[in-house]
């Protein structure tokens, strides 16, 4: 095979071909983190990532495996059909899915479902993974300029499904998908070594997706998909009255808009007369975060339960004034400042597509809130907005309602979601764009055990010391709402009011008098105080001992360390009876999915070396090849904990995971892939360059991990296009080296021992899906970067296998 190998050249058709499976797998690994977040779970999005990477693995280790089912002399044939393959079974995997409810559990039929649905899921990945391994595998002289096109196409489908999201939704977006699949399957297809009327198939296969495509995308537009969630985690779900994707969310909207209902609220008082009702929609982020659409003709009378809600308390002390709410959603706290009659209102959206919704789409039920004079939206993310806004403007108040939820935090999908908002940095922020005597009010869920309100009383504490006061007490008040509808869960809600100077007698009768009106209970305050670990948190004198032997994690979060909803130590997984007593049963969950996935993916692992290993000791030579397969594992691993450690930086960098993605994904796999190309695995004497270049990427990784904090604290306070620039201009020279580790080793390993190449490349693989679970476990317990030095020690660990290996090479 090794003489057939070096005879057959590559095509132009094979560079084409690689390079639109690569960048269709990646559309579809990233459709289904989508896709998954609506039908089955956050937790169950990111597995998708874990299920495209071990897809590809196991269709790695079938070549190697079964290397005769992929006679050389007939590659070009066995690529086409099994392209063709991938895009059948993209489609088909995807209908299967979209038909059947998931529905998982503990009893056994429940692991059947979920086990059935990975596996099919799993399937067109397979065919993507057989692709991929012949290519990368049967022509060894070509193996660089052949990886650049698969990272280049795969980081151009990172900012194609961001567009396809936005335009076609996610079920269009997965017919999109088998388009490009079945395009390279034409691709391979005109260099054929056997010719036949397969290729008129594929065009007639293709025009009939494109045509659907286009068709369906203008259903989409309208509103009237044929194709649509049909099952939301296991239940029938009606059509919406409104659906939009994007990259980061499905926002949709339901219920009778002329229906007359009790008002939906985050903390209302069980004063407020529940035959009070109103005409109200519910806006849905993923089928897990739930907000409302109240309707509103101009008369602010119709808004009278909004003062009822105890997260518009510091309204009532900062009447007439500027506001900002972070996180304006469908509305809701706008109209409660419209209703206060507030001065100046300013609401930042972090989702664009809600923005639009409520005030395009549905805008005359809502009032068209846009419209008023007193009343500016903006789309973006709160903290890189307000680091960029003139610092001369300042705020009565800053309003953050309930932002964020468990949903994703009891998943374990840390890394997708988090965000810089409850961090110690982030509240200092705030604090500087308050007026002297400015209130920050943040509410959030109030449960039995108030976790979340320990936290952030110490952030607000630390936050409050960095800024040069000391005092917390005379600074803070906690005011709870144990609303009737949320008795039977245990969850009231909590506001807490934060003021940058001392609250005044004026203010604390003022909130005394409204907490008896509307049986509100003042949880502390600079006067009274229901809960002693309250008055350690604002007590700089006992709040060092309480954090340190608290049986909990609630210290405050940090840019390092953004995970606000993790609050139990690893170890602590067992101590039922602790996170019982605690009410930790979603952190509890969050990191059982974390180690049950992390178990998982490591016995995978194995298996996917023992197994060849034992099936093909006596037909392969593997004397002397330890070293190529500790390289593979190390880059393997390496390369995804540092690409995904940047992934979660930049999302606090750029303030929204669009650019994340974007900037690190885009960046990292365009960048490699040019590393790749250039990287000399061509080359009559590309041993002798190959140590240099490997010290080249040592020397970068440090500089990278050294001067990265700087560069974001520099550039922190420009605009967004300055901050990608910045981003990519950082990333751009470290991936361009670890873009040439790949071809390295596979050129030595095709030169010594070719027949494992393909067991090389999915054990490669395997190790990336392990690292996407690890990354989060490292970040969540010493830090971002800790994860990222993890990665540049793994790559120290295959520089000293590229030694061992040349060496014997020579």
């Amino acid at each position: 095979m090794n003489s057939a190998q070096n005879q057959l050249q590559v095509s132009k058709g094979n560079y084409i071909g690689i390079f639109l499976v690569a960048l269709s797998t990646l559309m579809y690994e990233i459709l289904l983190t989508r896709i998954f977040s609506v039908t089955m779970g956050y937790h169950f999005a990111f597995m998708a990532v874990s299920l495209a990477m071990f897809g590809m693995t196991v269709g790695a280790i079938i070549v190697y495996i079964f290397p005769q089912k992929f006679p050389q002399e007939k590659i070009n044939s066995i690529l086409t059909k099994q392209a063709l393959y991938f895009s059948l079974a993209t489609l088909l995997s995807f209908l299967i899915h979209l038909f059947i409810p998931f529905i998982h559990g503990m009893s056994l039929f429940g692991m059947a479902v979920t086990a059935f649905t990975y596996a099919e899921i799993s399937v067109p990945f397979v065919f993507s993974g057989i692709c991929v391994s012949l290519l990368l595998t049967r022509f060894p002289k070509s193996v660089n300029k052949l990886y650049a096109a698969d990272l280049i196409g795969a980081s151009l489908g990172c900012i194609l499904v961001v567009v396809v999201l936005n335009v076609s939704g996610g079920p269009t977006g997965v017919f999109i998908t088998a388009l490009f699949s079945a395009a390279a399957a034409y691709s391979f297809n005109r260099n054929s070594e056997i010719k036949s009327s397969m290729g008129k198939g594929i065009v007639v296969f293709s025009l009939v997706i494109l045509v659907f495509s286009v068709f369906h995308t203008v259903l989409v537009q309208k509103h009237e998909p044929l194709l649509r969630l049909f099952w939301v985690r296991g239940e029938w779900a009606e059509k919406p009255l409104y659906e939009k994707w994007n990259s980061f969310s499905r926002v949709s909207i339901d219920g009778d808009s002329t229906k007359y209902e009790t008002p939906f609220g985050w903390g209302l008082s069980n004063k407020y007369d529940r035959s009070r009702k109103i005409r109200q929609l519910m806006l849905n982020i993923d089928a897990h975060s739930t907000t409302v659409l109240s309707h509103f003709n101009g008369d602010t009378s119709e808004l009278s339960h909004l003062k009822y809600d105890v997260s518009n308390l510091a309204q009532y002390l900062r009447p007439q004034g500027d506001i900002m709410i972070i996180g304006s959603g469908a509305g809701r706290d706008v109209l409660s400042s419209l209703a206060f009659g507030q001065k100046n209102i300013l609401g930042i959206e972090i989702n664009k597509d809600m923005i639009s919704a409520i005030n395009n789409d549905f805008g005359n039920f809502t009032g068209h809130l846009d419209k008023y004079p007193n009343v500016e939206f903006v789309g973006d993310e709160a903290r890189s907005y307000i680091q960029r806004m003139d610092t001369a403007r300042k705020f009565d108040i800053i309003q953050v309602s309930v932002i964020d939820n468990w949903s994703a935090a009891a998943s374990g999908a840390f890394v997708l979601t988090e965000n810089a908002l409850y961090t110690t940095e982030t509240w200092k922020l705030l604090f500087s764009r308050l007026k002297p005597d400015g209130i920050l009010t943040v509410t959030r869920f109030y449960r039995a055990k108030p976790i979340e309100h320990y936290r952030l009383m110490n952030i607000t504490a630390d936050a409050l010391i960095e800024s040069g006061i000391k005092d917390t007490r005379s600074h803070v008040m906690l005011i709870k709402c144990q609303q009737q509808e949320r008795i039977e869960d245990r969850s009231g809600t909590g506001t807490l009011l934060i003021s940058r100077s001392p609250f005044s007698s004026k203010d604390m009768k003022m909130v005394d008098s409204l907490c008896k009106t509307f049986e509100f209970e003042d949880i502390i305050s600079p006067q009274r105080a229901a809960d002693s670990i309250f008055v350690k948190l604002t007590n700089e004198n006992l709040r060092g001992d309480l954090n340190k032997n608290f049986p909990l994690d609630i210290t405050s979060p940090s840019d390092d360390k953004p995970f606000f909803f993790h609050y139990m130590n690893f170890t602590d997984l067992p101590n039922t009876q602790m996170w019982n007593m605690w009410d930790m049963g979603f952190n509890a969950k969050a990191i059982f999915i974390l180690l049950t996935l992390a178990g998982t993916m490591s016995v995978l692992s194995f298996l996917c070396i023992v197994i060849p290993l034992k099936i093909t000791a006596k037909k392969v030579k593997l004397k002397g090849t330890s070293g190529f397969f500790i390289f593979f594992i190390a880059i393997g691993l390496g390369f995804m904990l540092i690409e995904i450690s940047q992934i979660q930086r930049l999302n606090i960098f750029l303030g929204h995971p669009t650019y994340s993605l974007a900037a690190a994904l885009f960046t990292m796999l365009l960048s490699s892939g040019i590393g790749s190309y250039f990287s000399g695995a061509d080359k009559p004497n590309f041993a002798s360059g190959s140590k240099l270049r490997f010290i080249l990427l040592m020397i970068t990784l440090v500089l990278f991990g050294i001067f990265t904090p700087f560069i974001i604290e520099a550039f922190r306070e420009q605009s967004t296009e300055v901050r990608i620039l910045v981003s990519v201009l950082t990333l751009f020279p470290m991936g361009l080296f670890l873009g040439m580790a790949f071809p390295a080793g596979m050129k030595l390993a095709g030169e010594r021992s070719p027949g494992i190449t393909p067991w090389l490349w999915g054990i490669n693989g395997v190790m990336s899906v392990l690292a996407t679970v690890l990354s989060i476990i490292i970040a969540m317990n010493y830090g971002i970067s800790a994860s990222y030095w993890t990665g540049a020690v793994c790559y120290l660990a295959a520089f000293a296998a590229l030694i061992s290996f040349t060496r014997k090479t020579a």
